[in-house]
């Protein structure tokens, strides 16, 4: 016969509780004591039965509901045994009031699986337009949620178009209008944004956006959402998915469309980048002009027409004494050996193919530098200043200076003009100065 101890079967019924391990638990609360330890102890309780309970002090700043007396609960713990006592209890690490507590389960299992897919994944977000051209708006038709968007909106951005799709918010057929409203939204495609969103309410009330549909519905959409669904403190799975949650609808409005102050800012910046853009064009376009004015192309014309010249008797000379040097090479080749008659005149008539491919080449080659001369001559020649006089300009000397500002002469100066035929000799009655242009 073996005799236990007290701790051993206390120890014996421990292992075979524990074994029980993480459950959910509900029931009413009773003798609720918020220890000064900080350890929060209570019962938990239904018709028939009663169990101890304990949150300690390091999980109590984490229980969001507050427990109290005669309410029902659900909790979630462990089953353990209190030595010292030696009964068990549950040690509680979540609790959830007992009305919702079958929508949050939900909520959380929903959630959960959903994450496992990556629907929540940050690399699926679309950017929201900064400036959208369109804007659509999935709510119930009336209420205060399209109200706030509304009178945001048209404060911020008056000038951008809005398109309110009267939707169901709660019940059974919300779901599938929401789900439709958003589709029709993307086939419709001309809106660049949408915000879903509906004002406050209990779980049940908003719990047509847990539902996996409008999840699924709000992911596949081509257009960016922002969810906006309840109070700040109220969370749903389309928060999640949307592309951008705001804790409210008048938030939603503001993250929608910028303000008629930051536009001002951002135009000014534009401008600011599109002035320095057009300065460093002009600038750029001036150092071109300098560069070419001060070429040697544009100082001195005829030297680089007399150049060009100079290259092409360079290169006759080159080709002619090439031709020279290869009749030479082959009456040197003819000269050394003794042919046969007709190998001998096989080889004057190679010869003079020869010399006539050669003076053919020459002269299309000087025919095709010839013209490049006389286009460089017409060039030059629409340019020059005789040309210029030809159209009914004339020049104006004072002694051997062009006068090219009147406030350069005097009263009784002596001038000599040059006409495109001809020349005259005038003196300065009166001089007048240059007209502003407005």
């Amino acid at each position: 016969m073996i005799i236990y101890s007290v701790s051993e079967i206390t120890q014996k019924v421990r292992q075979q509780v524990s074994s029980i391990g993480w459950v959910w638990v509900k029931g009413e609360v009773s003798n609720l004591n918020y220890h000064s330890s900080g350890h929060i102890y209570f019962s938990l309780k239904d018709e028939e039965s009663i169990i101890k309970a304990v949150i300690f002090r390091r999980t109590a700043p984490h229980i969001k509901y507050r427990l109290k007396e005669g309410q029902e609960f659900q909790i979630y713990g462990n089953i353990d045994i209190w030595r010292k006592g030696s009964q068990y209890q549950i040690i509680v690490e979540q609790v959830i009031p007992g009305k919702t507590g079958a929508f949050y389960l939900r909520f959380q299992e929903v959630k959960e699986r959903l994450e496992k897919k990556g629907l929540f994944n940050e690399k699926y977000k679309k950017e929201l337009p900064e400036f959208p051209k369109a804007i659509g708006i999935i709510t119930s038709g009336e209420g205060a949620a399209i109200r706030d968007v509304l009178k945001i909106i048209r404060k911020r951005s008056p000038f951008t178009p809005l398109i309110v799709r009267p939707t169901l918010m709660q019940g059974e057929e919300a779901v599938n209008d929401i789900v439709s409203a958003i589709k029709e939204f993307n086939e419709y495609g001309k809106v660049e944004l949408l915000i879903l969103t509906r004002g406050g309410g209990s779980i049940e009330d908003l719990w047509v956006f847990n539902e996996e549909e409008v999840a699924y519905a709000i992911f596949k959409s081509d257009i960016p959402i922002i969810s906006a669904i309840g109070h700040e403190r109220d969370f749903s799975i389309s928060d999640f998915i949307a592309d951008r949650r705001a804790a409210t609808p008048t938030e939603a409005g503001e993250i929608a469309v910028p303000s008629i102050e930051q536009l001002m800012v951002h135009l000014k910046h534009l401008y600011g980048k599109l002035k320095t853009l057009i300065d460093n064009k002009i600038e750029s376009y001036r150092a071109k002009l300098e560069t070419l004015r001060k070429s040697y192309a544009i100082r001195k014309p005829l030297s680089v027409l007399e150049f060009k010249q100079q290259t092409i008797d360079h290169l006759e000379d080159l080709l002619i004494q090439h031709g020279v040097n290869n009749i030479r090479s082959l009456r040197e080749r003819i000269r050394r050996l003794t042919p046969k008659p007709p190998e001998l005149s096989t080889l004057m008539l190679e010869i003079n193919n020869l010399q006539g491919r050669l003076k053919n080449s020459v002269n299309q080659l000087l025919k095709d530098k010839k013209q490049i001369v006389r286009s460089l001559e017409s060039t030059l020649q629409a340019t020059s200043y005789e040309k210029t006089l030809s159209r009914g300009y004339s020049i104006v000397r004072k002694g051997t200076k062009i006068i090219r500002d009147s406030q350069k002469l005097e009263i009784g100066d002596n001038l000599h003009i040059q006409f495109h035929k001809g020349s005259s000799k005038a003196r300065v009655e009166e001089t007048e100065p240059e007209t502003k242009k407005a």
